[in-house]
């Protein structure tokens, strides 16, 4: 299992706004996962380390290191 680690920004939709924030997340499952919100959403990595709300999760998207 591969140690990289992605940063990915990730934004919910509620209350009539909209809510992003940067999350580091292990990669080693990505490839496994057609599309990034995919990812995000089903891999158990990702949901052992950080809560994900599927559902007002809109988009997600890998940033660089110097993007926040």
């Amino acid at each position: 299992m591969s140690d990289e680690r992605v940063r990915v920004r990730v934004l919910y939709a509620g209350r009539g706004g909209y809510h992003a924030e940067v999350i580091s997340v292990p990669g080693g499952g990505m490839q496994e996962h057609d599309r990034l919100i995919d990812f995000i959403r089903e891999d158990p990595a990702v949901a052992a380390e950080c809560h994900i709300d599927a559902a007002r999760l809109c988009s997600a998207q890998i940033v660089g290191d110097e993007e926040d």
